[in-house]
């Protein structure tokens, strides 16, 4: 059995933090046990306590507290010594690190060889600025790969580190023949006639979706030019996700742009699949990105994209939807509009996005992620480090 420590800064809702959840979920238990180490708790955690996997928290300041003080400082130095003594007693063999600097650390400190960095959007290539104690690092593009090699010398790592492993999504439950649409319509009170634009995302200033909001400004104009001012706009747009701080700005813009009407903010939703079923396009502004997984559920649903030309999202368009400036809501507008005139292209777009999604099957993904764990764990016992955990597991079976 190869013990793996996930070690995290914030184990909160994000795509790094999705992301090892999901390989955390998915890990084949027969082979590997996943342990969780993070220095701050999030709504995540309890999901990975659901998964009978050991949780250890180091500092009780929540994720939504964004005020950094001297005490925290104290705390996360504080963390480091506690973290590298936990991977000992838990007879850790391999760490795959999520973008914090602290672990890398942590692993050299407890004598861990075999230590994985996991590399996520584009914007967080450089938040482990030293990688040349990683067994390998894992890209999650081919963007991210190349903005790394771009400065392998001051990153201090080689190109035979990198690996790119793409989020995967389960191909089965993000399956629209899985779903009755009309039904999916009904549950939320849309008309059979709507065109309904769907954005799942949390509702932060990075996920720029004023940009959208001014899109479906545009887009309700459109609509009237077209059917005549007093007539009812069958316009809809679903933005799905918690409050990330912009909340009650947006629903204030909303109204400044004379469109409530046509917004609906559903906050945070189990029920992603039936939402993105009722939906015709699917509309992501953010201003950086990384493989979305948003996106990508969107894509295996069958929805044509628009999403902006920032970051990894530039990897998922490929014949299924349009690229858009991240400061030119008109284009969204355009793309929308386009969509929304046009059944035929909609409905090319939609069998496009099917296919493509089809590179993004979760199976895939966890059977290379078990490769890579399972290389670094060899690699480190066939150079004779990492067996100091393994004498300290067998003196003490309690750490097991």
């Amino acid at each position: 059995m190869i013990r793996v420590g996930f070690i995290c800064d914030i184990f909160d809702l994000g795509g790094l933090e999705l992301s090892c959840l999901e390989v955390i979920r998915r890990l084949n238990r027969s082979r590997f046990q996943p342990y969780l180490f993070t220095f701050r708790p999030g709504s995540l955690v309890s999901q990975a306590r659901a998964l009978a996997v050991p949780v250890s928290i180091g500092y009780s300041k929540p994720a939504s507290d964004t005020v950094w003080t001297d005490g925290d400082e104290h705390a996360r130095e504080d963390y480091l010594k506690q973290l590298t003594s936990e991977l000992v007693s838990c007879a850790i063999d391999v760490c795959v690190v999520y973008g914090w600097r602290d672990g890398i650390k942590a692993a050299r400190d407890a004598g861990i060889a075999a230590v994985v960095e996991r590399l996520d959007g584009p914007c967080l290539t450089n938040r482990i600025g030293d990688k040349s104690t990683c067994f390998k690092i894992i890209c999650e593009s081919k963007t991210a790969r190349d903005i790394v090699l771009a400065q392998r010398h001051s990153l201090r790592c080689r190109r035979q580190q990198l690996t790119v492993i793409p989020n995967g999504i389960d191909l089965h439950r993000f399956n629209p023949d899985s779903y009755d649409r009309t039904q999916c319509r009904m549950a939320l009170g849309l008309q059979p006639d709507d065109f309904v634009v769907c954005s799942v995302a949390r509702l932060a200033p990075e996920k720029n979706l004023v940009h959208l909001l001014q899109a479906v400004r545009y887009l309700v104009d459109s609509e009237r030019e077209a059917i005549g001012a007093n007539e009812p706009v069958n316009i809809c747009a679903l933005i799905v996700g918690p409050d990330g701080g912009c909340e009650s700005q947006l629903k204030e813009e909303a109204e400044r742009l004379a469109i409530a009407p046509q917004i609906r903010f559903l906050g945070p939703r189990a029920d992603i699949p039936e939402i993105l079923c009722a939906a015709d396009a699917f509309a992501l502004t953010s201003f950086t990105e990384g493989v979305s997984f948003a996106a990508l559920e969107a894509m295996a649903m069958g929805l044509p994209i628009v999403v902006t030309q920032v970051g990894s999202l530039i990897e998922t368009i490929d014949g299924n939807g349009f690229l858009v400036g991240v400061l030119r809501p008109e284009q969204t507008h355009k793309a929308l509009w386009t969509l929304r005139c046009d059944s035929v292209l909609r409905r090319r777009m939609s069998r496009r996005s099917r296919i493509l999604a089809r590179r993004y099957d979760v199976g895939q993904m966890m059977m290379r992620y078990e490769e890579v764990l399972q290389h670094a764990y060899a690699s480190s016992a066939n150079s004779g480090l990492g067996t100091t955990h393994r004498v300290a597991s067998e003196r003490n079976p309690s750490s097991s």
